[in-house]
């Protein structure tokens, strides 16, 4: 007959292992989710690298096809203190103007390098990003945004395993008594509670 502080304390030990058990299961749901986040927050910063890539090139390509202005106009075109007003978007502006123009058959010309860039750009967002546009509809709020339901739903069949239950019950886990251990002391209840 057991006295009733190692009563109380056996009930106490069960609660905790019920505990750390439901403390594991979510600490590995979270853990998920937030190595989901960080991988499209990866993805992110990628994309955006190459669009400012994409940019860079664009850019570097207006520069250099663009009309130059000689510094003897300039000066006179600012005699007066303020600029001339144009009445027309400056010429480096237009796809033209940076040998973007369209061909013969009226399709837009563009160096190899930014048609690389581009299709690089398309390849990265359509393999990557469909990968995580295809977890977000899965499981809306596990990529970006709130969850529409909570993420421990179902956390109980999680939080039984462990304890070695499957029908919900109270069920007494590494408890083999040995009667070398002394007074019927139970082997394997040294709880795993930091990991």
């Amino acid at each position: 007959m057991d006295d009733p502080v190692a009563t109380a304390l056996r009930q106490a030990q069960s609660e905790l292992r019920k505990v750390v058990a439901a403390n594991k299961a979510r600490k590995a749901r979270l853990l998920a989710i937030a190595k989901d986040r960080l991988g499209y927050q990866e993805y992110v910063e990628a994309r955006e690298a190459l669009d400012k890539n994409i940019l860079a090139l664009y850019t570097k390509l207006q520069k250099k096809d663009g009309p130059k202005v000689s510094k003897k106009k300039k000066a006179k075109s600012d005699t007066n203190g303020a600029p001339a007003p144009q009445s027309t978007p400056p010429i480096g502006a237009w796809p033209s103007a940076a040998g973007l123009g369209p061909d013969d058959d009226n399709f837009l010309q563009m160096p190899d390098a930014l048609r690389q860039l581009v299709a690089t750009r398309r390849q990265w967002v359509d393999s990557v990003g469909g990968v995580f546009d295809t977890m977000e509809r899965e499981q809306p709020g596990r990529i970006y945004g709130l969850p529409e339901r909570s993420i421990y739903e179902g956390i109980d069949t999680d939080v039984d395993a462990p304890l070695g239950r499957t029908d919900g019950g109270d069920a007494t886990v590494g408890r083999s008594t040995s009667a070398d251990k002394g007074k019927g002391r139970a082997v394997g209840e040294v709880m795993d509670v930091d990991s």
